[in-house]
């Protein structure tokens, strides 16, 4: 295979658009369309087995439903408006329309304890939140010390604390005029989900969706050439399930797939087998709970991805060949820090990977690691792992953050040689692959301003043994960027 890694990187440019606005990109563009507005957005499937299909065109009238409701709630432009959804249509359509008015979405994992998501949530100083079963009690548990939520929204939840879904949606008409948006207007708060410190709330503009589609084009073996369904068992609430997996999906107009509820291997392999799934992304630790629970004789049939990319760790050479066996792809590594997920990794339809190694920095992005006093390490040698604000060519990188939601000592500003610190610790070797590290520690400290104490990280028990078929348990772009002449 002729190596095209350099020739990309180098050729590759940023064009992002003065408007920009995720929710019109992901939907409304594809359900105004009538040659598109039929096609597949979104298949759900729940644990029971009960199916869904959501197609552009009812996408979109959901999504503008949900739009006039926020803006009769009095939601503006800027506002925070939570998820705590896991993988559901309601998920999806709550975050597009959150888009739609100018506020901002902030997704939170379902399993998150009762003081991490208060604490999140007044962080933030949320107006509205919608909650499913999952999460339900935990939030009902904390609702009367968060003053800023005015409206919380239940997702089959009974309880007269919360307006049920359902009849907020009924009232509503199924046409909106999307908010016209700046490319750099704040659209996504993400919050860290490492317990080894305060959690640490990060604002991303549109135009992070545009940053993040290089790494998926080139880890997805250029998406959406051949792409029909994309899967991943990721909680969509998880910056890689969203800006990795669920967004770019929809910006490319293919199908996503869901599922409700705990997904055994066996069930996996139906799955990916009953939907023609193409292209998925996954953790490490599910590769090796597949390989682990399935037979060498097995019985479960072998489905043929197009593409499936890791995140997290990298797979040894043991596990990327029983993927390249069992689903007929080698996997591509795919790596980042919580507010810029996909940076770094690899695509081998285009370029080598390194086995062991997370790859090298994807096209537009320039990355380096760095020492205690903010200057470049020697190759081979271990720092922090840092991404520049300007790209090879002095271009703005669109993945980068606005901000951190309350800037303390700790802070990852971009420095005055306009660096952003991932917290990540890694070395990169004399090719440009990077070798991860470990995260680095960071002492705990106080936001500013924070209208907690003392806030508290998310909290859950210790991951216990699961038995052969335990549910798989995922660890802890008018004018669009130059990712065309990645797609071509």
């Amino acid at each position: 295979m002729l190596d095209q890694y350099v020739s990309l990187s180098e050729s590759f440019h940023w064009l992002v658009p003065t408007n920009f606005n995720i929710g019109e990109e992901c939907c409304h563009r594809w359900a105004k369309s009538s040659a598109d507005a039929r096609r597949i957005a979104l298949f759900f499937e729940d644990a029971a087995g009960h199916r869904d299909i959501w197609t552009f065109e009812r996408l979109g009238a959901a999504t503008n439903q949900f739009a006039n409701a926020l803006t009769r709630m009095g939601v503006k432009p800027g506002d925070r408006v939570a998820t705590i959804l896991g993988q559901s249509a309601e998920a999806v359509i709550a975050q597009l329309g959150a888009y739609s008015v100018g506020a901002v979405a902030m997704p939170l994992a379902t399993n998150l304890a009762p003081k991490a998501l208060e604490f999140r949530l007044r962080d933030s100083e949320t107006r509205v939140a919608i909650v499913g079963t999952e999460a339900a009690s935990n939030l009902l548990s904390i609702l009367s010390r968060c003053s800023k939520l005015t409206q919380v929204i239940g997702v089959g939840v009974e309880d007269n604390r919360l307006l049920p879904w359902r009849s907020l949606m009924i009232r509503q008409p199924e046409q909106f005029k999307p908010v016209t948006t700046r490319s750099e207007d704040p659209a996504l708060l993400l919050y860290s989900s490492d317990t080894s410190h305060p959690a640490r709330g990060v604002l991303l503009p549109h135009r992070a969706l545009i940053g993040a589609l290089p790494g998926f084009v080139a880890a997805q073996n250029w998406f959406p050439q051949n792409a029909e369904v994309f899967w991943t068992p990721l909680d969509w609430a998880h910056a890689s399930g969203l800006l990795c997996g669920v967004l770019p999906t929809l910006y490319f107009g293919r199908s996503m797939l869901g599922v409700r509820g705990a997904t055994t291997p066996g069930q996996a392999h139906h799955l990916l087998g009953r939907y023609h799934v193409t292209h998925a992304l996954a953790p490490s630790t599910v590769i090796r709970q597949l390989k682990i629970s399935t037979p060498p004789e097995s019985v479960l049939p072998s489905p043929k991805l197009r593409s499936i990319a890791i995140m997290d760790e990298a797979l040894d050479e043991t596990h990327a060949h029983w993927c390249e066996h069992h689903f007929g792809v080698r996997p591509n590594q795919l790596f980042g820090a919580t507010e810029m997920p996909g940076i770094i990794g690899d695509s081998h339809h285009k370029w080598q990977g390194r086995a062991g190694s997370l790859g090298r920095s994807h096209p537009g992005h320039r990355i380096a690691v760095l020492n205690e006093d903010g200057t470049p390490a020697n190759p081979e040698e271990i720092g922090e792992l840092a991404v520049n604000r300007h790209d090879r060519h002095g271009h703005e990188d669109p993945a980068m953050p606005l901000r951190e939601w309350r800037p303390d000592a700790t802070a990852n500003f971009p420095d005055t040689n306009g660096w952003w610190r991932t917290g990540e610790l890694a070395r990169i070797d004399a090719d440009g692959f990077v070798w991860h590290a470990g995260k680095k520690s960071r002492q705990a400290a106080k936001p500013k301003a924070s209208p907690l104490a003392t806030p508290s990280a998310a909290s859950s028990p210790a991951p216990q043994p699961a038995p052969p078929q335990a549910p798989l348990q995922p660890a802890s772009p008018p004018p669009t960027t130059e990712v065309r002449s990645l797609t071509e």
